[in-house]
Protein backbone atom coordinates (compact mmCIF):
# COMPACT_ATOMS: atom_id res chain seq x y z
CA UNK A 1 0.00 0.00 0.00
CA UNK A 2 1.61 3.46 -0.83
CA UNK A 3 0.41 6.43 0.88
CA UNK A 4 0.74 9.70 -0.93
CA UNK A 5 1.19 13.20 1.04
CA UNK A 6 0.53 16.50 0.19
CA UNK A 7 4.76 17.14 1.37
CA UNK A 8 5.83 14.70 -1.27
CA UNK A 9 6.96 15.79 -4.79
CA UNK A 10 5.98 13.80 -7.05
CA UNK A 11 2.46 13.78 -5.67
CA UNK A 12 -0.52 14.61 -8.25
CA UNK A 13 -2.76 17.40 -7.22
CA UNK A 14 -5.64 15.94 -8.19
CA UNK A 15 -4.82 12.69 -5.67
CA UNK A 16 -7.24 12.76 -2.86
CA UNK A 17 -4.36 12.42 -0.13
CA UNK A 18 -6.75 10.06 1.90
CA UNK A 19 -5.43 6.86 2.42
CA UNK A 20 -6.95 4.63 -0.31
CA UNK A 21 -6.97 0.90 -0.71
CA UNK A 22 -7.46 -0.86 -3.67
CA UNK A 23 -9.99 -3.84 -3.74
CA UNK A 24 -8.09 -6.40 -2.11
CA UNK A 25 -10.84 -9.39 -1.65
CA UNK A 26 -8.99 -12.50 -1.83
CA UNK A 27 -11.32 -15.01 -3.02
CA UNK A 28 -10.75 -18.77 -0.97
CA UNK A 29 -8.96 -21.06 -2.28
CA UNK A 30 -11.12 -23.63 -4.49
CA UNK A 31 -11.24 -27.33 -3.75
CA UNK A 32 -10.33 -29.48 -6.72
CA UNK A 33 -12.58 -31.89 -7.10
CA UNK A 34 -11.57 -35.80 -5.89
CA UNK A 35 -10.55 -37.74 -9.42
CA UNK A 36 -13.11 -40.88 -10.14
CA UNK A 37 -10.11 -42.75 -9.83
CA UNK A 38 -8.93 -42.55 -6.72
CA UNK A 39 -6.75 -45.43 -5.12
CA UNK A 40 -8.46 -46.81 -2.19
CA UNK A 41 -6.38 -46.03 1.22
CA UNK A 42 -4.28 -49.08 2.44
CA UNK A 43 -5.95 -51.46 4.65
CA UNK A 44 -4.36 -52.07 8.25
CA UNK A 45 -3.04 -55.31 6.62
CA UNK A 46 -1.23 -53.79 4.28
CA UNK A 47 0.56 -51.29 6.27
CA UNK A 48 1.62 -54.03 8.38
CA UNK A 49 3.13 -56.05 5.81
CA UNK A 50 4.80 -53.14 4.57
CA UNK A 51 6.46 -52.52 8.25
CA UNK A 52 7.08 -55.70 8.22
CA UNK A 53 9.22 -55.71 4.96
CA UNK A 54 11.28 -52.72 6.72
CA UNK A 55 12.56 -54.38 9.06
CA UNK A 56 16.22 -54.23 7.87
CA UNK A 57 18.10 -56.71 10.72
CA UNK A 58 14.76 -59.25 11.30
CA UNK A 59 14.67 -58.84 14.76
CA UNK A 60 11.00 -57.82 15.26
CA UNK A 61 11.68 -53.75 16.23
CA UNK A 62 11.31 -51.10 13.41
CA UNK A 63 14.23 -48.85 13.88
CA UNK A 64 13.98 -44.71 13.24
CA UNK A 65 15.77 -45.45 9.62
CA UNK A 66 13.21 -48.71 8.86
CA UNK A 67 10.53 -46.47 9.38
CA UNK A 68 12.16 -43.61 7.26
CA UNK A 69 12.01 -45.90 4.52
CA UNK A 70 8.83 -47.50 4.84
CA UNK A 71 7.10 -44.19 5.10
CA UNK A 72 9.13 -43.41 2.52
CA UNK A 73 7.86 -46.67 -0.13
CA UNK A 74 4.33 -45.67 0.93
CA UNK A 75 4.52 -42.12 -0.93
CA UNK A 76 5.65 -39.87 2.36
CA UNK A 77 6.22 -36.43 1.37
CA UNK A 78 8.47 -36.15 4.32
CA UNK A 79 9.59 -39.32 5.45
CA UNK A 80 12.13 -38.42 8.25
CA UNK A 81 9.28 -36.09 9.80
CA UNK A 82 7.03 -38.93 9.81
CA UNK A 83 9.70 -41.60 11.72
CA UNK A 84 10.57 -39.02 13.74
CA UNK A 85 6.39 -38.67 14.82
CA UNK A 86 5.90 -42.34 15.07
CA UNK A 87 8.78 -43.21 17.23
CA UNK A 88 6.91 -40.32 19.45
CA UNK A 89 3.84 -41.79 19.71
CA UNK A 90 4.29 -45.50 19.86
CA UNK A 91 7.21 -46.20 21.19
CA UNK A 92 5.87 -46.11 24.73
CA UNK A 93 8.97 -47.80 27.10
CA UNK A 94 11.28 -45.07 24.61
CA UNK A 95 13.93 -47.26 23.41
CA UNK A 96 14.23 -46.30 20.03
CA UNK A 97 12.92 -48.93 18.67
CA UNK A 98 9.01 -50.17 17.68
CA UNK A 99 8.80 -53.51 18.95
CA UNK A 100 6.00 -56.12 18.29
CA UNK A 101 4.27 -54.81 21.40
CA UNK A 102 3.66 -51.27 19.85
CA UNK A 103 2.88 -52.14 16.41
CA UNK A 104 -0.38 -51.26 17.26
CA UNK A 105 0.22 -48.03 18.04
CA UNK A 106 2.38 -47.45 15.08
CA UNK A 107 -0.42 -48.85 12.53
CA UNK A 108 -2.92 -46.39 14.14
CA UNK A 109 -0.64 -43.93 13.23
CA UNK A 110 0.42 -44.86 9.81
CA UNK A 111 -3.62 -45.18 9.12
CA UNK A 112 -4.71 -42.08 10.78
CA UNK A 113 -2.46 -40.08 8.02
CA UNK A 114 -4.34 -42.06 5.04
CA UNK A 115 -1.51 -43.37 2.62
CA UNK A 116 -3.22 -44.48 -0.77
CA UNK A 117 -2.55 -47.39 -2.74
CA UNK A 118 -0.11 -46.54 -5.94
Amino acid sequence: MVLLGPEDSSCNKNVDHRLVRKNTTVSPPIAEPRRKNFPPALTEAELISVFRRFDGDRDGRLSWQDLKNAFHSIGSRFPSYRALTALCQADKNRDGYISEDEMDDLIQYAFSCGYYAW
